[in-house]
């Protein structure tokens, strides 16, 4: 690992996944990690279909929308999709801040896991944010689906504006993905 500046490290093989997880521990205060998941048809015991991404990114809205923004109207977060191995059905891996201290995480677990398709959730506090950054940028840049941004990332930043995660300057993907971030809200709404 080498030294990123402020006693934070990254990859020594220079990887766009560690510049990108290292930045995003960097740019916004994370307070909660989450780890979503969706019944399959199966457990639901119903006539139901799969998930799938759409209606993955659909629920991830809704509980977004029902159970967060209610209790931290401040709240932002940058969620993404991972797909399973074994089964149809996706899952989600995610890093929310601007949440009150007293928020109850186990009434968004319970309000996620009793939702029509929800499933099991992990919601707990972040102890290492470049670990957690770390995890959630393994999958954007596995290209499993666009990323989410909830909330109002862009005003949360804690970072200039000019601080981009170090990498290919020609690399479109991550220009277009830090663009998304401050111009306009991507994949999620604020």
């Amino acid at each position: 690992m080498a030294d990123a500046g402020r006693g934070h490290t990254v990859c020594a093989l220079d990887c766009w996944p560690c510049h990108l997880g290292w930045w995003m521990a960097n740019t916004w205060q994370w307070q909660v990690f989450a780890t979503l998941t969706h019944r399959d048809p199966e457990e639901i015991g119903s006539s139901f279909t799969h998930l799938g991404v759409g209606g993955a990114e659909r629920q991830l809205i809704r509980w977004w929308d029902h159970s967060v923004r209610p209790r931290a109207p401040g709240a932002f977060a940058w969620f993404q999709m991972e797909a399973h191995k074994a089964r149809p059905t996706p899952h989600w891996h995610g890093l929310v801040g601007g949440v009150p201290s007293d928020l109850q995480r186990s009434d968004l677990w319970a309000e996620w896991f009793n939702a029509p398709r929800g499933g099991m959730a992990r919601i707990e506090p972040v102890r290492d944010a470049d670990g957690v950054a770390l995890y959630v940028a393994k999958y954007v840049t596995k290209d499993m689906g666009k990323p989410w941004f909830l909330g109002n990332l862009r005003d949360a930043r804690r970072l200039p504006s000019d601080l981009l995660p170090a990498g290919k300057e020609n690399d479109d993907r991550r220009s277009h993905l830090y663009n998304s971030i401050t111009t306009h809200e991507v994949g999620g709404h604020a």
